[in-house]
């Protein structure tokens, strides 16, 4: 007995098409939508066996299409049909299974949204089968009579009670123009590279104390020239490099981290596995743990070496200013204040300039930021070659995605 007559089988389009051209006298086709291919076949029996014995049941909301169940097109065709015979397609809000009642055969199947994965291939003997249906070779009376075609017809009907006219499907187009789906292979190219890995933004900021340099007051610079002294930048590091206070050691850590775990593509940006993603926020979280740990560490000493550093630019600033005090600091007469008082003004002007401890702890952070992938990255040739050179391992699961695209086409699934 082949895969397709089995009770356990495969539903294909092309299989359910076959079982849609078997009916000779009944035919009730239900799901939530279908593809063209599908939709000409049953728009051919619909015209055989005419509009009493045929019923087409299905969801008519946009949602379905984005989603991947079918195509509109197909909605279109059979709406068609229906006009033209004088009837009209039942609705059935929310259906998520498929149904298919071709005379005494009954087929229950499981419809796939193609924005989550591709369809099921036909069968093949030299791979494993992936059943998605039941067929039974006879049709139990509570099914027909709930779709209609019991004995007492539409009286006992429990499912596709609404009818779909002409502008419920037209609304459906509108709605599919303004948000129309999108490419399905792209999207699960999406879910397949998403599940591979993550953009990820890792900063460690506020922390290379050593870097930091306090802005001298250019008026503080002895130049009288003004251009010349607008033009200079003076600056003083707040502590010498390597001094105990610096953070290298949190700058090695965070390095380590990103060197561990992340991969970076060239011109794109950086990603870690997501197989590696928890060990990788475990190891993140361990370091933010590192700079509060060290922030509470040297508020004091920061503040004690700020300080000193302070008083020792003051005392080597402080005869200049005095031989030459700046403009800012003479009386409207010209007269040079006493030496207290430029002490007292040096000293009030480098205090603002260096700031506070505090405020330099409070902007030391870990920022972690995850990013996912998008259509128009996998779109792109440059990045997928980029990305399979940074993450050699990633070749597989795009090679992988790639015959399983190639399946899909040869067995005319969309």
């Amino acid at each position: 007995m082949s895969v397709e007559n089995q009770c356990i089988t495969v539903a294909t389009d092309d299989s359910i098409c076959n079982l849609i051209h078997s009916a000779n006298h009944r035919l009730v086709f239900l799901a939530p939508a279908l593809h063209e291919k599908v939709a000409q076949a049953l728009a051919s029996q619909w015209d055989k066996l005419g509009a009493d014995r045929v019923s087409v049941i299905l969801d008519l909301d946009a949602e379905v299409f984005r989603l991947g169940y079918g195509e509109l097109s197909a909605l279109k065709l059979l709406e068609e049909t229906a006009t033209r015979l004088g009837t009209m397609i039942q609705r059935q809000p929310g259906i998520r299974i498929g149904l298919i009642v071709a005379d005494e055969v009954t087929l229950i199947y499981s419809p796939t949204p193609l924005l989550i994965e591709a369809g099921p291939t036909k069968p093949d003997p030299s791979r494993p089968s992936t059943p998605n249906a039941i067929r039974l070779d006879h049709t139990p009376q509570r099914i027909v009579a709930e779709v209609g075609h019991g004995e007492e017809g539409r009286k006992d009907q429990k499912i596709g009670l609404d009818k779909a006219k002409a502008a419920d499907v037209a609304k459906v187009e509108v709605d599919l123009k303004q948000n129309p789906p999108q490419p399905f292979d792209i999207t699960r190219k999406v879910r397949v590279f998403n599940a591979a890995f993550e953009f990820v933004d890792f900063e460690l900021s506020g922390t290379s104390i050593d870097q930091m340099t306090v802005p001298i007051p250019k008026y503080l610079s002895g130049i009288r020239d003004r251009q010349t002294r607008e033009q200079l930048r003076t600056s003083f590091r707040l502590v010498p490099q390597g001094h105990k206070l610096s953070g290298e050691h949190l700058t090695k850590d965070r390095n380590l981290i990103a060197k561990k775990f992340l991969h970076n593509i060239t011109k794109f940006g950086t990603v870690v596995l997501r197989s590696r993603k928890n060990d990788f926020q475990r190891e993140v979280q361990q370091l933010r743990e590192a700079v509060t740990k060290f922030s509470g560490e040297i508020r004091a000493q920061l503040a004690a070496v700020m300080d000193k550093n302070r008083e020792n630019l003051v005392k080597s600033l402080l005869p200049q200013v005095k031989r030459n005090p700046p403009k800012e600091w003479l009386k409207s007469d010209g007269t040079r204040l006493d030496a207290e008082t430029l002490k007292q003004f040096l000293d009030g002007d480098l205090r603002q300039a260096f700031g506070t401890a505090d405020r330099l702890i409070k902007h030391m952070e870990v920022r972690l930021v995850f990013k996912a992938v998008t259509y128009e990255l996998l779109s792109n040739t440059e990045f997928m070659e980029a990305a399979q050179k940074a993450i050699p391992e990633l070749a597989k699961l795009y090679e992988e995605f790639d015959a399983a695209k190639a399946v899909e086409r040869h067995d005319g699934m969309t």
